[in-house]
C-alpha cells in the first residue's frame, strides 16, 4: 500500500528486524516475531533490473507521436533530470532557477540541485508563473502514465519494457556513459551514498561484456 517494492521493501524490513532484535536484547520482547518470515533480497547481485534507453532510442521517442503529449514531455524531461513521477507531478516553475533544477527526492528527502542541459531546457520551453505546475499530469495515475508510455514505445518500435521510472535509470546510465564518476552521479540522482549508484555501473559493465561476446 505504501508503493514500495523490491529492494526498498527488503531494506526497510531488514532495518525493522534490527529494531526488534535490539528490543529483544533489552528485554522488551521474549522472542523475535519475524523469526519465521523469509524475505529474500530481489536485487542481491547489485545489478540494475530495469531497462534503460540509449541515446538513439531517446531521439526516436522524441520524434514519435505520443497519445498524451504531457506524459511525453514529462518523461523526456525525467530522462535528463533523474526525476521520478511523484517528483514530476509536484514540480513547479519556482523549482527552476537560472537554468538549475532545485527540488528534493520524494523518496528520501535528499536535495537535487542540478544544472539543466540545453535539451532539458528546450523540453521545458517558456517559463511560467512560479506557483504553476510545469507538467499537467497531477490527476493522472501511475498506471495511466505507464500505459501512455507503453503505447508510445510500441509506436516507436522500441522492443523494451519501459515505465516512467526507467527515465531515472536512463539518466544515470547516460551520465556514466559520458564519463561522470559515481559520486557525481549519486549527487545528481539524490542518492545519500554511491552504494545505490553502483548498480548502474554494473549494468553498463555487464552490457559491454555481453556486446563483446556477441561480436567475438
Amino acid at each position: 500500500d505504501a508503493g514500495l517494492a523490491g529492494e526498498t521493501a527488503h531494506n526497510y524490513f531488514t532495518r525493522f528486524k534490527k529494531v526488534l532484535k535490539a528490543a529483544k536484547i533489552q528485554g522488551y520482547l521474549n522472542e523475535m516475531p519475524t523469526a519465521d518470515i523469509r524475505f529474500s533480497n530481489p536485487n542481491k547481485d547489485d545489478t540494475l533490473k530495469k531497462q534503460v534507453l540509449d541515446k538513439d532510442e531517446l531521439q526516436i521517442l522524441a520524434n514519435t507521436k505520443c497519445g498524451n503529449t504531457a506524459v511525453k514531455r514529462a518523461f523526456l524531461f525525467a530522462c535528463f533530470t533523474s526525476l521520478g513521477l511523484a517528483e514530476i507531478r509536484k514540480l513547479k516553475w519556482r523549482n527552476i532557477n537560472k537554468g538549475r533544477l532545485i527540488t528534493t527526492r520524494n523518496k528520501t528527502g535528499e536535495l537535487i540541485n542540478n544544472r539543466l542541459n540545453q535539451t532539458a531546457l528546450d523540453i521545458l520551453g517558456k517559463l511560467g508563473e512560479k506557483d504553476d505546475f510545469i507538467f499537467k499530469i497531477q490527476s493522472l495515475s501511475d498506471n495511466g502514465a505507464n500505459k501512455a508510455i507503453r503505447y508510445w514505445v510500441n509506436r516507436a518500435q522500441i522492443e523494451k519494457h519501459i515505465t516512467f521510472y526507467c527515465a531515472r535509470h536512463t539518466f544515470a546510465c547516460q551520465l556514466l556513459i559520458n564519463g561522470a564518476n559515481l559520486k557525481t552521479v549519486a549527487d545528481a540522482m539524490g542518492h545519500s551514498s554511491t552504494r545505490s549508484t553502483l548498480k548502474y555501473l554494473n549494468q553498463l559493465s555487464q552490457g559491454q561484456a555481453d556486446q563483446e561476446l556477441i561480436e567475438a
